[in-house]
């Protein structure tokens, strides 16, 4: 360390020397004590020049005005005097040691220096995240002193989970979030699934969203996979049934005798379209679909319905038939329970065809519901129904609405077909909210098509729901599709899906 004063060179390459005292180039100048680098270096500047000049500069261009105060720290140390008394940075930089607290230069309080302690005096910076109280920029970079968003971290993911193990993920925005579309691990249990526009686990309302498994629709978790039987009434050797593909068990009754609480039966066809005899209550969560390109057929005995859905029940079910329950029998009693019914066909049945009662519900999606005798197709006498691109009819031989509500205030349907043979109308369910559907009668804005022709359909009788050649035109563009709605018909074929186009009602769609 050299403790000396500054004055003017005497020899050729004196101009370094000169700049030092803050004078011209003279020869035989006494030392400048008013200069800052011979005087308290960046606490004269402070004190001169307040945040204006508050860097010493004792060499180069500028050091030989106002006393060498400069407005930027000098990067080149050797001709930086913060502590003045003669000495450059290098001889002596103690005056700005790391977070002094002092209030001076570069002492982390964020006035004259970087505010990041470092002493370096840099304007702005961090030195830890909690010095990071931006939303978008919650991480200290120390490298730079810089508050960044985590997609600027060496680790984005391991940086938001230390932030919060809630949103363990950096999406390409750089926010944190819960997942996205590549990282879903925190997506489990009743959120297993992505929104990738919000970042957030959210529960399943589809069961496409579960893969080769089933939505549990009523709390939004994907059945496990581990929980999945197979039924076949003709599919092999009864007594020896495990419930897998290759041994399947012979009943659905056997089937729910073996599962565990939510799960997926997949029922298999039995040989010329024979019916599963099985009157089946439902006291626990269970899926019933059948399997790809069957269509098994299930029916109700001893008066009976096929299935009655309890308090304690949750039905899910996908491309089943219910057929010629007998002795007064609907095919499908919700009885205080939740029944979600899609691409379905209940038909027949001599009780008529879906029965809600004691504060029951139902959500009917792209199905075939027709009623019998005096029965609806849906009767609903205590409970909530959601219906969508639905067909509901009721057929020749007594009179009787095809939908009935006690009161319809619980009840929506959209995008349907409701039409009965016999000359009463076709529904009677005051207070019901019906809209973008078809109906024979003249129901607010949906579309009036007269009294039914039969023929309208490929085997009205028999309740094969299809449109046939000659159906109203007015069928074509009666409904219209929303965000959420189906993406197909009861066979699978494409439905619109683009918001607010106009589409078949019903839930069969002619494809040109």
């Amino acid at each position: 360390m050299h403790n000396k004063k500054f004055t003017i060179a005497t020899f050729g390459l004196g101009f370094v020397a000169s700049a030092f005292l803050g004078l011209g180039a003279c020869r035989g100048s006494e030392p400048n004590d008013e200069h800052c680098a011979n005087a308290n270096g960046n606490e004269t500047c402070d004190q001169r020049y307040g945040d204006q000049r508050p860097f010493c500069l004792s060499c180069g261009d500028g050091s030989d005005a106002n006393f060498g105060c400069v407005s930027d720290e000098p990067t080149d140390l050797s001709c930086y005097s913060p502590c003045g008394g003669g000495e450059n940075y290098n001889d002596n930089s103690t005056c700005i040691e790391i977070g002094d607290g002092d209030g001076d230069t570069g002492d982390g309080d964020g006035d004259t220096g970087d505010g990041d302690g470092d002493g370096d005096g840099d304007t702005g910076g961090c030195m830890e995240d909690v010095d990071c109280t931006e939303a978008g920029s919650p991480f200290c970079n120390l490298d730079t002193g810089e508050c960044v968003a985590c997609d600027a971290t060496a680790e984005p993911d391991a940086s938001c989970a230390s932030l919060d193990a809630g949103t363990p993920v950096c999406d390409d925005a750089g926010s944190c979030v819960q997942c996205t579309l590549d990282v879903q691990d925190a997506c489990v249990d009743t959120t297993p699934v992505c929104d990738a526009d919000a970042g957030a686990c959210v529960g399943c309302s589809d069961h496409a969203q579960c893969s080769d498994s089933a939505c549990n629709l009523a709390d939004g978790s994907c059945i496990d996979q581990g929980n999945i039987i197979h039924v076949d009434g003709d599919g092999g050797d009864c007594d020896m049934a495990d419930g897998s593909e290759g041994m399947p068990y012979c009943t659905i009754a056997s089937a729910i005798e073996n599962a565990d609480d939510a799960t997926l039966i997949i029922l298999h066809e039995q040989d010329g379209d024979a019916p599963y005899l099985e009157a089946t209550t439902l006291t626990q969560p269970l899926a019933l679909f059948a399997a790809d390109g069957e269509r098994p057929i299930l029916q109700g005995f001893d008066s009976k319905p096929a299935i009655t859905v309890s308090s304690t029940g949750d039905l899910f079910m996908r491309g089943i038939t219910i057929y010629g329950s007998p002795n007064n029998a609907e095919g499908l009693l919700i009885d205080g329970g939740a029944a979600w019914v899609e691409r379905s066909r209940i038909i027949n049945n001599t009780g008529g065809g879906i029965t809600v009662d004691n504060a029951g519900s139902l959500v009917l999606v792209n199905s075939f519901v027709g009623g019998s005798n005096s029965n609806p197709a849906l009767s609903v006498d205590n409970g909530s129904c959601d219906i969508s691109y639905a067909t509901l009819a009721a057929p020749l031989l007594v009179g009787g609405p095809s939908l009935a509500c006690t009161d319809g205030v619980n009840t929506t349907v959209r995008n349907s077909i409701i039409v009965s043979a016999h000359a009463d109308p076709e529904v009677d369910c005051s207070n019901a909210t019906i809209t973008d559907s078809a109906l024979e009668m003249v129901l607010g804005d949906n579309v009036a098509l007269g009294d039914l022709n039969i023929n309208w359909f490929t085997d009205y009788l028999q309740g094969d729901f299809h449109l046939a050649p000659g159906y109203p035109p007015e069928l074509d563009t009666a409904a219209i599709w929303l965000t959420g709605d189906p993406t197909t018909d009861i066979d699978g074929d494409p439905r619109p899906m683009v918001d607010g186009t106009m589409d078949f009602a019903g839930a069969d769609l002619v494809v040109p």
